[in-house]
């Protein structure tokens, strides 16, 4: 049984792909100090001011005090970009040569302006609304129709509102149509691995195994969060007669997330049906400790049976 497509593409739309981490490397014996007004010269509270250490992407965040200052110390030498931003103004964005660590720099004097006033213009928001909430409650061909609308009016944005057409058409199981409009996603941002993700599935369900099988070779795995896409990717590949790449996509949906049953469940079909018994028994004692009850349950127990 597949995961349902609405929870893959749900995910998708709200998922924010999670960024590297990496080690401490930024900190040091060196300082750097600032102050945060407004236009007026009035302090600003509370402002966030993160430090990012130019060329590796690491570094912290720290806050202004009453009377706007910020300070922070321990940090390497590097040139560093700061992010100044606080609630009703706009970012100002800065870099900070600290040319070494023993170097005491004058404190950085920073002005932040109101902000203007946010959002798109109301012509736009109504179209989206609508669009987004006929596409919450499956209402695809009507979702799509106002999608397309908001692409005669924000061209700007094509390669989010293809994505969003694409899901429509996914959605019909018209796996075509949305693979069209997902490949100018792609097109635009070849590294999107839960786009790519995703037109697999639908291209392997679509019986197009040759043009999944090529997407799947382009997926960075440590950026997919939900364990639903790769679910449904090993489901597509135990169809499709790939018993060992179907074993490999459940392996990876219950390393993201181990207390994923129906991973373990497929995984020991899998597993049992290539003669791999010990894997096989692994796997459904592991799905009765997570589910004890329930068909997939029933069918593990006299599946124990028969390996034994």
């Amino acid at each position: 049984m597949f995961r349902s497509w609405r929870a893959v593409l749900a995910a998708a739309v709200t998922l924010a792909l999670a960024g590297a981490v990496v080690a401490q490397d930024w900190k040091g014996m060196g300082r750097l100090e600032g102050k945060v007004f407004d236009v007026q010269g009035a302090p600003i509270v509370g402002a966030s001011v993160k430090l990012e250490r130019e060329g590796y992407g690491d570094g912290t965040t720290v806050k202004t005090d009453k009377r706007g200052r910020w300070a922070i110390a321990g940090i390497a030498a590097a040139t560093w970009n700061a992010d100044i931003e606080a609630a009703g103004y706009a970012l100002k964005r800065i870099s900070i040569p600290l040319p070494s660590e023993s170097a005491r720099l004058a404190p950085v004097e920073v002005r932040l302006e109101k902000a203007a006033a946010a959002g798109p213009p109301p012509e736009v928001a109504q179209v989206l609304d609508k669009a987004e909430a006929a596409f919450k409650e499956q209402r695809f061909a009507e979702a799509r129709a106002e999608f397309e609308k908001l692409l005669a009016l924000r061209p700007d944005l094509a390669v989010t509102i293809h994505q969003r057409i694409g899901f429509t058409y996914i959605g019909e199981k018209e796996y075509a149509k949305g693979l069209d409009h997902l490949q100018k996603v792609l097109d635009a941002e070849p590294d999107n691995a839960l786009v790519r993700g995703i037109m697999a599935q639908a291209a392997l369900e679509a019986g197009m195994l040759d043009r999944g099988m090529e997407l799947l070779q382009g997926i960075d795995d440590s950026v997919i969060k939900n364990p639903d896409l790769f679910y449904n990717i090993g489901v597509n590949l135990v169809n499709a007669n790939k018993p060992e790449d179907a074993i490999v996509y459940f392996t990876k949906a219950v390393t993201v997330d181990p207390a994923y049953a129906d991973g373990y469940f497929r995984r020991g079909l899998a597993y049992m049906g290539a003669g791999k018994t010990a894997e096989a028994k692994a796997d459904f004692n592991k799905l009765l400790e997570l589910r004890a009850e329930g068909p997939e349950a029933d069918l593990a127990r006299k599946a124990l049976e028969q390996i034994k």
